[in-house]
């Protein structure tokens, strides 16, 4: 089952490979924890009862709030999974109540930072800051585009993000331009970086490190600070959430709620 589950998440929803591990992951330390703690288990006996202790085993390791929910959500997911596909079963996570989530602030690095790393950075390593600084995307996101997607005359790029969902994205111009003069580097079809996540993260490590000391030096933080600096300009959630990708609404709240509303503008300029 768990099997068919995972070609489900790559081939029907288009999760990344990262995601598809974690789920799967999560599901083996499940059917290991319910096989030992329960006499013949099976997905259509396991219940709530059996989620509870679950939970409890996990809080009692002292895992964090939100790796309980990633895992209550796993085996969550499998259960609808087997419900749209006609298994007649009851799913124990339906009524489960996650754990709460302490308020975190996301880390995020002063933009003249950002933009004094830029400044400096020479070949792949100021093209990939230089993109995802000013796009907010996620590190897959920008490995994934095309040649073909960017429009430099409008500067803008079609992304294809989680869920295999698309949408377009505004990035500046001068970014842009830069990267089209050094594209001989890279071939003119096809992929515009053929670098594996971990190599891209590493070079934005390098690229921020000299320039961003004492602050989070990778692409996700790149992504917080875009999306505070919306908020702080004046952006509402439901922008914010489109622009970013988030599915929900309320994924983007937190950047709201960090940011000193300012006059109406957008993004990040790092030039």
């Amino acid at each position: 089952m768990i099997r068919e589950f995972e070609n489900y998440l790559r081939s029907i929803r288009g999760y990344s490979e990262n995601t598809i591990r974690a789920y799967m992951s999560d599901l083996k330390n499940f059917v290991l924890w319910a096989r030992t703690h329960k006499e013949c288990a099976t997905w259509s006996t396991l219940t709530r009862e059996d989620i509870d202790e679950y939970m409890t085993e996990l809080t009692r390791r002292e895992l964090k709030p939100s790796t309980i929910n990633r895992m209550l959500a796993a085996v969550g997911a499998l259960y609808k999974y087997m419900q749209r596909e006609g298994y007649e079963v009851e799913n124990p996570c339906k009524y489960e109540s996650r754990k709460k989530m302490p308020t975190t602030i996301p880390d995020t690095i002063p933009v003249k930072k950002i933009a004094q790393a830029y400044k400096h950075a020479k070949g792949v390593k100021k093209h990939m800051l230089g993109i995802l600084a000013t796009t907010g995307l996620r590190i897959q996101e920008m490995l994934d585009i095309r040649y073909e997607d960017i429009d430099f005359e409008s500067s803008t790029i079609k992304v294809t993000g989680k869920g295999s969902k698309e949408r377009l994205v505004t990035t500046d111009k001068e970014v842009l331009a830069d990267y089209k003069k050094c594209r001989e580097e890279y071939k003119a079809s096809g992929k515009i970086f053929f670098y594996s996540q971990r190599s891209a993260r590493y070079l934005i490590y390098e690229a921020l490190r000299p320039y961003c000391e004492g602050y989070r030096c990778n692409p996700h933080t790149l992504r917080h600070t875009y999306a505070t600096e919306l908020a702080k300009n004046g952006e509402n959630c439901a922008t914010i959430a489109k622009i970013l990708g988030h599915s929900h609404i309320e994924t983007s709240q937190k950047y709201i709620n960090l940011a000193e509303v300012k006059k109406p503008a957008r993004g990040i300029s790092l030039t």
